[in-house]
């Protein structure tokens, strides 16, 4: 069983107020990550984002979250739930630099979808896999149907970016 005791961070913090105690739970526990960065990763959940990308895209996600079926006027699926968390669970394991050049987006079948905004690369992210493709100086990148994993997600957002 794994140690509950709560370590505080060495700098004052605030509590950041868009993540209830009950999702950064669900979200920590239902990530495929070790133990040890378990810590690291509910550390970063249940306290305020300092950077200013990460807290943009803790804001954008929330947004997404709140759109409703026939967000786009066609018929477009909500965003999942499990998506929106798979995107958080990249930010709890990211800095802020590397989100300097995405932009997060909604799909109309309930993913997501983050957009480069210096080079042609985009990666979609659903529920169990994300997608990715990038032309960069030339060549062609891509994978499609890898599953998802944060810190394999977070490999791919770095090396295309």
């Amino acid at each position: 069983m794994e140690d509950n005791k709560t370590t505080m961070a060495a700098e004052p913090v605030a509590a950041y107020g868009t993540n209830s105690y009950a999702d950064v739970m669900y979200l920590l526990h239902t990530m495929p990550i070790t133990p040890d960065v378990k810590e690291r990763v509910a550390r970063r959940l249940t306290l305020e984002v300092t950077g200013k990308n990460l807290s943009k895209s803790f804001a954008r996600l929330d947004h997404l979250a709140s759109l409703e079926e026939n967000w786009d006027g066609e018929g477009a699926l909500p965003i999942s739930r499990i998506v929106i968390n798979n995107v958080k669970s990249v930010l709890a394991i990211s800095d802020d630099k590397d989100w300097d050049e995405w932009l997060i987006g909604p799909d109309t079948n309930a993913t997501l979808s983050l957009q480069s905004k210096t080079t042609r690369a985009a990666i979609s992210i659903g529920t169990e896999e994300f997608s990715y493709y990038a032309k960069i100086n030339g060549k062609r990148y891509g994978e499609s149907h890898v599953m998802f994993n944060p810190e394999a997600f977070l490999d791919v957002m770095r090396k295309i970016s």
